[in-house]
């Protein structure tokens, strides 16, 4: 995610905010940049993710997302003529999620969810849309999963499934 990007900020706050739920399903949160703008990542931690913050030098994280290479879209016509991502910005707007124009904003992101030992990606989201947010509810089921692969469905609190 982008440490600058409102809309990456408000899925970082979102997801960290939940970091009760993740540790009870026993699973570790980490949030991957893929530049480091120092004053910038001191406005993003701990503002808006407290936990473990990665730098992807080599943009790995974000290249495997797009099967090998960066998933790029110009401001123009990934946001200004996207009625679903400028939904996104007004969304993170509306939550009073600050936002700046400093470094890269044109890479989109998303989520793995990573089994123990060499079980490997569980769940994988793209952002397709600027601002996109994998579903919640999804990424709590696939948690609860791994956690529990003999188990039922989870049964999530109705606040986690309005998210969505």
């Amino acid at each position: 995610m982008e440490n600058r990007c409102i809309m990456c900020r408000a899925e970082a706050h979102q997801l960290y905010a939940k970091k009760p739920i993740f540790d009870a399903l026993g699973v570790q949160l980490f949030a991957v940049l893929h530049e480091q703008i120092e004053a910038e990542v001191k406005d993003f931690w701990p503002r808006y993710w407290g936990g473990v913050v990665l730098f992807d030098r080599s943009m790995e994280f974000y290249k495997s997302l797009g099967g090998g290479n960066l998933l790029k879209d110009k401001f123009i016509s990934g946001f200004l003529f996207n009625p679903r991502a400028i939904a996104n910005y007004k969304r993170a707007k509306s939550m009073g999620v600050e936002q700046n124009f400093r470094g890269e904003g044109e890479i989109k992101g998303g989520l793995y969810i990573v089994g123990r030992g060499k079980s490997g990606i569980a769940y994988q989201f793209i952002e397709r849309n600027f601002g996109d947010w994998a579903p919640h509810a999804e990424v709590f089921e696939i948690c609860h999963q791994l956690q529990n692969p003999q188990g039922s469905q989870l049964e999530l609190p109705q606040s986690i499934q309005q998210q969505d």
